[in-house]
């Protein structure tokens, strides 16, 4: 759900590698609390085998993408492994932007320390080392044909190929890897299950270190450098913006998946493909690192400016990619951040791109002009918020009311803790009550100043206190 680590076998540091188990899953998560909070699956099958990288969401509009790559980190395998990334740059994700920061796909050649990006590519980097097979999962824009159609239908378009940087490729151990003999059968089984021929995937060689290529940015591609730098096989699946419902594209992206685990000899389970609209159920939210309380879709937390805020959790039907926004202030990703609010905001829940639920922050204003009126023994006060009326345990007292701002027009409740005007229907309300301070309920008192309880009178909005007064009850004279 959120952005923590939790392994379903084991969670391991990334300084030590996971020890093999077979039939095993873990997840470890990175730079957690951050916008570039980056979850990592692997996946072990129960019997040795070889090990296939798949990522998505390195372009953040790419849903297609990133959602068919989350469909694979919970699954089990007979035989061989998997290393999947669904979210490479979560913040780009966030956005729904392909390249907020600089578009990541092109910094895998050389990154700039300063880029928000380096450490995320680098991590990157480490675990494709680690793999045999490395598949890139993205949407891209029209359809892929060899030959010229018409403006969405050429060798310049993306959408519905299988990308290469080579045909054939000659490692330095002497190996030589068929790239396109691979592509061309994943593309052979794919293809046999659609239906609509203007929906069929293509080979697409984009003959990237050739001097002719039209596609010379794609050297600093995450492709390219796996085989290249790595000497591994690296493919790159596009299915097709112009294919509006992007849950078609998640089960074209699951076609290629599964083709080319066959290919490779990786048998799985196979993954649902469902895709459920998401939905919050609700957000636990600390108010000034208290108890988390539980805030649901559409309800409003009030509090006072000034006060700060942290959530903590968030119950939905998605346990991964959901994340909490406080609009102007933190980032992008909030989850987990104790932010000071002094101004009213949102808190906008979203699985990945997707809105799923809101929670409406109200900041009470400053409370000037307010009183509260108290009766003891016949004589009325006027206290001021955070004043204190010292009294005789014994004394009678009566609030008679509460001028919030130089109104009674506010719909507040005055609360006397300790205090419980009808046992039957405890509503909280204690105005115009007579409140016997030597019958009240002793664990509300406070520790007042020597021989002296206090009991605090909370005028509250819902569950939050909007301010306090206070009675100083003194031992009773001899």
């Amino acid at each position: 759900m959120t952005c923590r680590a939790k392994a379903i076998l084991a969670a391991v540091s990334i300084s030590l590698l996971p020890l093999m188990v077979h039939g095993a899953l873990t997840h470890e998560v990175f730079f957690q609390g951050t916008d570039h909070c980056l979850d990592v699956y692997r996946i072990f099958g129960e019997e040795p085998g070889p090990t296939l990288m798949i990522m998505g969401g390195i372009q953040g509009d790419e849903p297609g993408g990133y959602l068919a790559a989350d469909l694979y980190a919970d699954m089990s395998l007979k035989r061989g492994n998997l290393i999947v990334v669904p979210r490479a740059n979560l913040y780009s994700i966030m956005m729904n932007k392909r390249a907020p920061n600089g578009d990541m796909n092109r910094k895998f050649a050389e990154a700039q320390p300063f880029d928000p990006d380096s450490e995320v590519v680098k991590k990157i980097k480490e675990f494709m080392n680690e793999a045999d097979y490395f598949l890139n999962l993205h949407d891209g824009s029209g359809f892929y044909h060899p030959d010229y159609i018409d403006d969405m239908r050429n060798p310049k378009r993306f959408g519905q190929c299988i990308i290469t940087d080579t045909d054939r490729y000659l490692a330095p151990s002497g190996e030589t890897y068929d790239l396109q003999g691979m592509a061309e059968r994943v593309i052979a089984q794919v293809n046999a299950a659609i239906h609509e021929k203007g929906y069929h995937f293509h080979y697409n060689n984009h003959r990237t270190s050739a001097t002719d290529s039209i596609h010379k940015e794609q050297r600093k591609s995450a492709t390219y450098y796996m085989l290249t730098k790595l000497h591994k096989p690296a493919f790159a699946s596009e299915t097709s913006k112009s294919i509006k419902d992007f849950r078609d594209r998640v089960v074209f992206q699951t076609m290629v998946v599964n083709a080319f685990m066959k290919e490779f000899g990786i048998i799985p389970a196979q993954p649902s493909i469902y895709i459920e609209p998401p939905k919050m159920e609700y957000a636990l939210i600390s108010l000034n690192n208290g108890p988390p309380i539980a805030v649901r879709d559409q309800e409003q937390l009030v509090i006072n400016q000034g006060d700060t805020i942290r959530v903590t959790d968030i119950k939905s039907n998605y346990r991964r990619g959901v994340v909490a926004d406080i609009k102007r202030y933190g980032n992008i990703n909030d989850t987990g951040r104790e932010l000071a609010i002094t101004e009213s905001t949102t808190i906008e829940i979203r699985k990945d791109m997707f809105p799923c639920g809101q929670v409406f922050v109200e900041v009470m204003p400053p409370v000037q002009n307010t009183w509260l009126i108290v009766e003891a023994n016949g004589v009325c006060y006027a206290l001021e918020p955070e004043e204190s009326l010292s009294v005789e345990k014994g004394t009678v007292l009566v609030i008679k009311e509460l001028i919030y701002r130089g109104s009674t027009n506010h719909g507040f409740v005055v609360n006397f803790k300790g205090f419980v005007s009808n046992w039957n229907d405890n509503t909280g309300e204690d105005r115009g009550y007579e409140i016997h301070t030597g019958r009240l309920l002793d664990r509300y008192a406070e520790p007042g100043g020597t021989g002296t309880d206090r009991y605090r009178i909370s005028v509250m909005h819902h569950y939050t206190p909007v301010v306090n007064f206070y009675v100083d009850l003194k031992a009773s004279r001899p």
